[in-house]
Parts: structure tokens; sequence; C-alpha cells
């Protein structure tokens, strides 16, 4: 299978769904949850989105080929890297669709996971090992030398034509494939809301929106102002291939997204007994589910936030603090974006 095939097997575009949860203040907006969740059944969410184009960095050749499928790919086709190398933890929901979506391709491929699973593999590395990945344990300093040129370099002596894909896979070859998410939304809307970690998802959203439009990402973990930075760094180069006269641009887009730091609730996969306790009862009363990781935190974040739109009460938890002014007004269409990802909600299994 190549890469065009299997984009026909995925449910694309991702449907869009009213929201209507009996929450304070839901009645004051329109909601729609954009299910990317349901893109593929491993591969789901942002994970597609960000890693259909990373492959499109291997040589092109031009073949006919009209698939019907709303994958994106049109009519080019891209050889096939000889192998692939990337980088995440032990939970990782981007090594886990990476390792299935190079099983299908038959690409040999090499997860470079910080710490050490030998004795205790979770159930994310499980399925890595069952899908023929290389795993390959490094300590926190190694870890963090992951975007260090020259230790890149030696990768790549290690892996000859190996195509190393960052953590995540953020790279500005995502934001392409994230921009998907708006282009496919048939209808007005005032706000998109989806969480931040790396920043790659935010800034694809945010490069596609209007000008009237603006983008909301909820932080799940601690990283004020380092947020923001990664995000203006992916838009940056974004608009630099994209527009002529990119830094006023860039400026402009600056203005278009906010983060909200109130509700990491403790840092990246934390998830207090209040979080989890929001999380089975929303799994239990709506039409899909959520995790505590980042669709958790979203969907909590955005229930305090209309909470204050309805009231000037705020919440008592430690994860609303300083709620996020503004960022929702009454009358408006929200649009969430459910980036799907369950391996953090797999750590239980753990032995």
């Amino acid at each position: 299978m190549n890469l065009e095939r299997f984009a026909d097997t995925l449910c694309l575009p991702s449907p869009l769904e009213p929201f209507t949860p009996d929450w304070e203040g839901a009645k004051h907006v329109s909601m729609f949850v954009k299910r990317d969740d349901r893109i593929h059944p491993v591969i789901s969410g942002n994970k597609w989105r960000k890693l259909k184009h990373a492959f499109n960095l291997t040589p092109p050749y031009t073949a006919d080929l009209d698939t019907g499928s709303g994958s994106g790919l049109n009519s080019v086709l891209y050889s096939q890297p000889s192998s692939v190398v990337s980088f995440g933890g032990g939970f990782s929901n981007h090594l886990h669709a990476l390792g299935y979506l190079c099983n299908q391709l038959n690409i040999p491929f090499h997860a470079i996971i910080r710490g050490d699973y030998t004795k205790h593999p979770s159930p994310m590395i499980q399925d890595l090992v069952q899908w023929g990945t290389q795993i390959h344990y490094v300590n926190k300093v190694t870890y963090q030398q992951r975007d260090n040129p020259a230790y890149l370099t030696s990768l790549r002596i290690q892996f000859p034509d190996a195509l190393i894909i960052p953590e995540g896979g953020s790279q500005v070859a995502a934001l392409k494939g994230v921009q998907e998410v708006v282009n496919e939304i048939d209808i007005p809307f005032d706000r998109i809301i989806a969480p931040v970690a790396s920043g790659a998802t935010l800034a694809g959203l945010t490069s596609a929106l209007s000008p009237h439009q603006h983008a909301i990402g909820i932080g799940v973990l601690k990283g004020e102002g380092y947020l923001e930075g990664l995000v203006e760094q992916f838009l940056a180069p974004e608009l630099a291939l994209n527009f002529t006269q990119a830094s006023a641009l860039a400026s402009d887009k600056k203005n278009q997204f906010s983060i909200s730091h109130n509700f990491h609730c403790g840092g990246y996969g934390k998830i207090p007994p209040y979080l989890q306790t929001f999380c089975e009862n929303f799994n239990q009363t709506m039409p899909f589910e959520i995790e505590g990781v980042y669709s958790g935190k979203v969907f909590w974040a955005l229930k305090n936030l209309l909470a204050t739109l309805a009231s000037t009460n705020t919440s008592t938890n430690a994860c609303e603090k300083k709620p996020l002014e503004k960022a929702i007004e009454k009358g408006q269409t929200l649009i969430i974006v459910h980036t799907g990802g369950i391996q953090g909600a797999r750590k239980n299994k753990n032995p």
C-alpha cells in the first residue's frame, strides 16, 4: 500500500457535528465539534493532518491518479522514504499513529523514546513492537537534544536516507494539513478551539482563518509565553512561503490567536480527580469520548469559559484561576476541534 491508497481509507472530510450540552452559558452560543477523532481508528485527529505532508518531503514524481477521496494528495505521488525516525514519550499519540502508518506502508520505523520501558512497556510501545517498529530508549539528557543540529546529523549518519520527523510531527509541513480542518468547515463561524502542546496545530488553524475569525488554544502544559512563541515560530515561515508581505501578515495572524493557560490542570499529562470525574461523566452522557491529556482539558475549559460568559462567578478549581477574558462572546458560533488521541487514557492499563 502507498500513501495515496491509504488516504482513500480515511473519513475525510471529518464530520462536523452540533454540540448542545446542558451547561451553564451554552445557550448563548452555537457550537459544533469537528470530529477529527473519526478520521481513522488509529491515525485519528491531528495526527493524520500533521503527517500526510511530512512524507511529501521526499522527491515527487507525477502520475495519473484520480482517487476522488478528498485526501488532498491530488495527482502527485511521492516516493516513500527508505526509513522514518521520530521522537516521543512512552504514551505518544504521534509515535503510535506514525508507527501504524509506517507498518501499513511497509516502511522501517525507528522510534526514539524518552525513558526506558524495557521492563514495563506501555500499551503504545507494545503496539509499536507488534507493528515492527525498532525501539530506541534514550535518557532525558539525550532526548533533550532531539532538535540539536549536531544530534540530528549523528542520526542521519546512523540512519542514512531516513526521513526524520520532529516530535509530535510538528514542522512547517504539518501546517498545510492542519489548514484543511478550517477549509472543510462549510458554515460561518467566529471561534475555533483546540489544544496546544507543540504549537503546530494552532498555527495551522490560525493561518487558514479569515480576518474576522479567531483561534483559541487551550494550553495542556505549563508554558505561558513559551507556547505563544512556538505558534509564532510556525506562523512566520508559513506566511513567508505563502505571502509576499510576510512580516505585516505575520503581525495580523498573531492577533488572530490566543492561548488560555488556566486549564492545564497542573501540567502535561496531569489529570487531577476533578478532571478525571469530568471526563468520566462526559463520556457517559455525550455522543463521543474524551481523555484527560488533550481533549478533556479542551472541553473542561469550554465548560468553564461558557459559565464565565453567563455569570461573573468563577470556578474555585485550581484549573481556572484566571478565565480567558473576551475569548467567547454571546451569539457567536464556536468550532471545537476534537484532535483525537487516546494513548494517555491507556496509561492505567500499563503493568
